[in-house]
């Protein structure tokens, strides 16, 4: 019992480290720091930039950032949503939110965050051409937020027992896509983050520039 609390105090520290130390570029030219969930980094936008109207003029309506502006509003579309619902659940006391997008996977928030910054980092990539480094924070990124919901079920599970341990087996981690049986859910989605960001390093950005 003493290692299995050892190992989520160690997962709350790493996330906690991967969140303050990470960078990620935005659709602009300026990096910024990456946290739960953007707000400090668009505050540090808002306070730092010297030409911030061109920069979100840049961001919101150059053509060549349509992909990924399209891909980030579909992620702020779910981070909204899920966490409506999930306030609503607790402004009601209903316990464990099961329902809206809560039934398509258990860590809505963190798929609406990542997806984000997906398509912050598409805009980046589609602007400057091949960069490494962004893709790059994006997978940690990604890292950060499974072990972020990973410490989370841990908390779930001793406080609900048996009714998380149901939902669970019902729907997926965070992606809405089935886990194979002999697969660890973490893994599995591990696994399919490291294939979107394969495609991120092969994907011809210079059609999306024509």
């Amino acid at each position: 019992m003493a290692r299995f609390e050892i190992r989520h105090t160690l997962e709350a520290v790493i996330t906690f480290l991967l969140f303050t130390l990470q960078n990620i570029v935005y659709g602009g030219y300026a990096i910024g720091i990456m946290t739960i969930p953007l707000f400090v980094y668009l505050i540090g936008l808002w306070t730092s930039t010297p030409n911030l109207e061109r920069e979100i003029t840049v961001l919101l309506l150059l053509k060549e950032f349509m992909v990924g502006r399209l891909i980030a509003l579909v992620g702020f579309t779910i981070f909204l949503i899920a966490i409506i619902q999930l306030l609503t659940g607790y402004i009601r006391h209903t316990g464990l939110v099961t329902t809206g997008f809560y039934s398509v996977v258990r860590h809505p928030q963190y798929t609406g965050v990542t997806i984000i910054a997906l398509g912050l980092t598409f805009m980046v990539l589609t602007l400057q051409g091949y960069i490494l480094m962004p893709i790059l924070m994006w997978f940690v990124q990604v890292l950060g937020y499974v072990a972020l919901a990973s410490y989370e079920e841990y908390r779930l599970r001793r406080k609900y027992g048996e009714k998380y341990r149901e939902y669970r087996l019902k729907v997926p981690f965070m992606f809405p896509l089935k886990c194979p049986s002999r697969i660890p859910e973490i893994i599995f989605t591990v696994l399919l983050s490291l294939g979107i960001t394969l495609i991120l390093i092969v994907f011809p950005y210079q059609i999306i520039r024509l």
